[in-house]
């Protein structure tokens, strides 16, 4: 975390010092198969994002920074599945409405738990038109 900070502190000057105007438009981030898998993360998934962005939003003094947040379908097995993570995830977006929650449930070419390469693109492609529809 201190690494990403840092690095978007850092483009930010590096941009402002050749004279350019900076907007950070938003925060990409993607739930993944350890967040939607691992019963002790699925668990706590909703939480630890909820405190990343707020922690986030204090550290680059921008209190409304948007958050695409997308999340792969979880995994269906007996030992997680009464943990509810996308529930979390919706309950947590509709008490933050600069997060936006993104549920990207029919990536292609997925092997198990892990997204392959058509995923990753299409992924991609499902961020990318969730930031034009919510952009304001």
């Amino acid at each position: 975390y201190p690494d990403f900070i840092a690095f978007v502190k850092d483009s930010i000057r590096e941009i402002q010092a050749n004279g350019n105007e900076v907007e950070l438009a938003g925060v990409f981030y993607h739930m993944g198969e350890n967040d939607t898998s691992f019963g002790p993360h699925r668990r706590q998934a909703a939480d630890w994002l909820e405190s990343i962005v707020g922690q986030c939003r204090k550290d680059l003094e921008l209190p409304k920074l948007d958050w695409f947040v997308s999340q792969q379908l979880p995994t269906d097995h007996e030992r997680v599945n009464s943990i509810d993570v996308t529930s979390a995830l919706e309950n947590l977006a509709v008490r933050d409405q600069s997060l936006i929650h993104i549920k990207a449930f029919d990536l292609p070419a997925r092997r198990k738990l892990v997204i392959g390469t058509e995923g990753v693109v299409r992924l991609g492609e499902v961020m990318a038109e969730s930031f034009l529809q919510n952009s304001k």
